[in-house]
């Protein structure tokens, strides 16, 4: 018969055994390491020079110390009656580290922290991360982020997450419930049927269906107006067409950014000669005749007055001309004074103020107030970065990029943009666009291309 018992290794009482009490000690001491085993650390290697009695230690590789050297990697070394012993790791032993805060067992050849262990939980009745659950909420978090992302083909995964939601039936209700202060605010889901639903609430009691997305049709039918960017919209008319009809602003001649100026050489009645073919600098006529009205400035006069540029202009002197659409703005302009498109926005950035008026008479037979513009933008420059951008106001904080020149020399366009348009125009019963460029250098095309009108 063995003197020990054979997983823990406590001493066997043996017959006629004399003094049975040092053997029973013994063992009693052993449990004491071993039951409920609480160390200090297990990466401690040198054996402590003033231990207290019950200090015990995990051995890493490399234990060093009068006693210690002679144990072994694994070990759990408790100080008791004086003196050091070892208790051999079994697979399956447990012990709390106190400078890890966290329990480990030893599986067989290692100590390994439960957190690493575990790996499979399975038919939980609840489970809470940050608080505790309860019978409405099985399961609960209490925390401020939370992530969730896809395992990669490297780590055996596909590279996709896919996050699913299931139901029992059509008449059953799957969402997500935003709330405020633990009040319902927003429900996004299939609330009681199987299309797709947003409901409003502004107390968690009456519900409105802002949304609604016909499963079977994809028809989206919406509650309330439109609106873009908070500016109320009832409809939205869509703009076929070209150049000659929806392009609002286009320059296709080498140009610096805004402002860019030229002088007079003569003014006769709505007409108004360059000493030199700037008009280039100012609009391409030729694809922007009939979309829209851009406003020009003098800047040579005390006080500066305004024009707007003719959508259709009648050519005469070709490059050198540029013919407004009031002669009476330009009256008391003359040969020498510097003529400008670009004005500066209360942001400090300088901006083209465009009257879209043209285009929707073309289009819709009418001219109203649009809320806002869809549109699609191009540019092409000779720096990386440069940018074309659009805004309702000129404030700061207002524009919108729409392009953005990724390599020198190559067309850069940006989709389609949605902007607002809150600024009435002076000289028609539309709101103005704003465009602003950011140019390091040279432009050699710009466009702004109409899709849609908010009205």
């Amino acid at each position: 018969m063995p003197d020990s018992t054979p997983r823990l290794g406590l001493p066997w009482l043996m017959p006629a055994q004399a003094r049975k009490h040092v053997t029973v000690n013994e063992a009693l001491g052993r449990l004491d390491a071993i039951t409920g085993a609480a160390v200090a650390s297990r990466t401690l290697a040198a054996q402590p020079s003033d231990p207290a009695e019950g200090d015990a230690y995990i051995l890493p590789a490399g234990a060093s110390g009068s006693e210690w050297a002679a144990f072994f990697e694994h070990d759990l070394a408790y100080f008791q009656d004086g003196a050091w012993a070892r208790v051999a790791a079994r697979a399956g032993l447990t012990a709390y580290v106190a400078d890890e805060a966290g329990l480990v067992m030893y599986d067989g050849s290692a100590w390994t922290a439960f957190s690493d262990a575990i790996s499979t939980l399975g038919n939980l009745e609840s489970l809470g991360v940050g608080t505790a659950p309860d019978a409405a909420n099985p399961f609960a978090a209490k925390l401020n982020q939370a992530l969730w992302t896809a395992r990669p083909a490297a780590e055996g995964g596909t590279g996709d997450l896919r996050y699913t939601l299931n139901k029992e039936g059509e008449s059953e209700t799957l969402s997500l419930m935003f709330q405020s202060g633990w009040s319902g605010r927003a429900e996004i889901g299939l609330a009681g049927s199987d299309d797709l639903s947003v409901k409003t609430s502004p107390d968690g009691a009456s519900w409105t269906t802002a949304l609604k997305v016909d499963r079977q049709t994809g028809a989206l039918d919406l509650a309330g107006a439109f609106s873009v960017s908070g500016v109320q919209t009832a409809s939205l008319v869509f703009t076929p067409g070209g150049d000659g009809v929806v392009s609002i602003w286009r320059l296709d001649a080498s140009h610096g950014p805004l402002p860019r100026t030229s002088t007079i050489s003569a003014v006769a009645g709505d007409l108004i000669t360059l000493t030199g073919p700037d008009a280039p600098l100012f609009t391409n006529h030729s694809k922007q005749s009939g979309a829209s009205y851009l406003r020009i400035w003098n800047s040579s006069l005390a006080a500066e007055q305004s024009a707007w540029l003719k959508a259709v202009p009648d050519w005469g002197a070709g490059d050198s001309q540029l013919q407004v659409t009031d002669a009476a703005d330009i009256a008391g302009w003359s040969a020498g004074d510097e003529v400008r498109i670009g004005e500066m926005a209360s942001s400090g950035a300088w901006v083209c103020a465009i009257d879209i008026s043209p285009m929707m008479q073309q289009l819709f037979g009418a001219e109203f107030r649009q809320s806002g513009v869809m549109v699609k933008a191009g540019l092409i420059s000779d720096s990386a970065g440069d940018q074309l951008g659009l805004t309702a106001d000129g404030g700061t904080g207002s524009y919108v990029s729409a392009a953005i020149t990724n390599a020198p020399g190559r067309f850069a366009g940006a989709g389609v943009t949605v902007i607002t348009c809150t600024q009435a125009s002076p000289i028609s019963n539309t709101n103005l666009v704003f465009v602003t460029e950011a140019l390091a250098g040279q432009a050699t095309l710009e466009l702004v291309s109409v899709f849609a009108v908010f009205r």
